[in-house]
């Protein structure tokens, strides 16, 4: 959790009486933590809690507590609201306060020329808590980005079954968003067919990120040649999510290209430009981040929803069984 988000469960583990509090806190540490003191008991409800959702929707967390507390902060809400929603509401209000610039998708890479630029994202998170160096996901970012660019630059096993039906790209010096496999493969095809132009990427400089649940970033950075001349560099983000439908494979789920050219790189060797580029200090890239954790929160409201939609259906099962207990001792 962010300080944002720690601050405002706080605030809502506060309004638990003693009993409640306790009760939680055997729950969420499996009774590893025996503190009575209630600021203790609250400190170690957050701690074991990998994220805000995870726990806001326990059971001792009820929906009219979340009422409460949404009344407090004089957040209106619709009549009948779920308490999946509700957890929702609390999470974005807490979030809310965290000072950002609003950004859209085509201001993803504008990071670079402005240290005020920030996508909608916890401040708070590092560009450490998804970065990963293992050597697996190290070996899948070689082994994906010498298969990526030699396919595309040849054109001739590039095809739109390397994506989801429902990839987008996002081009951002022509501040573009293209969305559908057919329409992705075409517009990079262009790049090689109708522009002749070739990326030769930096396969040592590659930086990997990971989310919990699944979705893995490849930053590329590299130069573009057309023909004998260095036209200039760029730098290509790929987010990859396995497909069970495909052997369970690593499938292009979005990309973002960023290509940089400048009026004296005509002039420079194509070998000087790549060490240019070698030496490049990349800022931290938030947006990658901001992808993650929107992708991961997503993932798990959608687990939320299963899990009380099961929690649901065993309490009916509960009620249903109660009763026909209930009828046979009757007979």
């Amino acid at each position: 959790m962010n300080n944002s988000e720690i601050k405002g469960a706080k605030e809502l583990l506060l309004m638990l009486s003693d009993s409640e509090l306790m009760s939680l806190k055997d729950t969420v540490t499996k009774s590893l933590n025996p503190t009575n003191n209630r600021l203790e008991a609250i400190d170690a409800c957050i701690s074991f809690s990998q994220s805000p959702m995870e726990l806001l929707r326990r059971k001792k967390i009820r929906r009219d507590l979340l009422l409460q507390y949404l009344a407090r902060k004089s957040i209106s809400i619709s009549p009948g609201i779920d308490k999946v929603k509700l957890v929702k509401m609390i999470v974005e209000h807490w979030n809310s306060s965290i000072k950002v610039t609003d950004c859209n998708e085509n201001d993803y890479f504008n990071y670079q020329h402005s240290s005020q630029t920030i996508c909608p994202i916890y401040q708070q998170q590092t560009q450490y808590q998804y970065q990963t160096t293992s050597d697996y996901t190290r070996q899948l970012s070689e082994q994906f980005t010498e298969w990526f660019y030699t396919n595309w630059n040849n054109s001739k096993n590039f095809c739109p079954e390397h994506f989801f039906d429902d990839v987008y790209l996002v081009i951002t010096q022509e501040n573009r968003r293209i969305t559908g496999s057919q329409n992705v493969y075409c517009h990079l095809r262009d790049y090689i067919v109708k522009y002749n132009l070739r990326f030769n990427p930096n396969i040592n400089n590659n930086q990997i990120y990971e989310s919990p649940h699944g979705l893995v970033m490849i930053l590329v950075h590299g130069t573009i040649h057309q023909q004998s001349t260095c036209l200039g560099i760029f730098e290509q983000t790929f987010g990859l999510v396995r497909d069970p439908t495909r052997a369970n494979n690593y499938i292009i789920k979005m990309i973002f290209l960023d290509v940089r050219t400048t009026t004296e790189v005509h002039t420079e060797s194509p070998h000087t430009l790549e060490q240019q580029q070698t030496n490049l200090k990349f800022p931290p890239p938030t947006f990658v981040l901001d992808i993650m954790r929107r992708y991961d929160s997503e993932q798990q409201m959608m687990n939320d929803e299963e899990n009380d939609k099961d929690d649901d259906d065993d309490d009916d099962d509960d009620v249903n069984l109660k009763s026909l207990r209930y009828r046979v001792e009757e007979e």
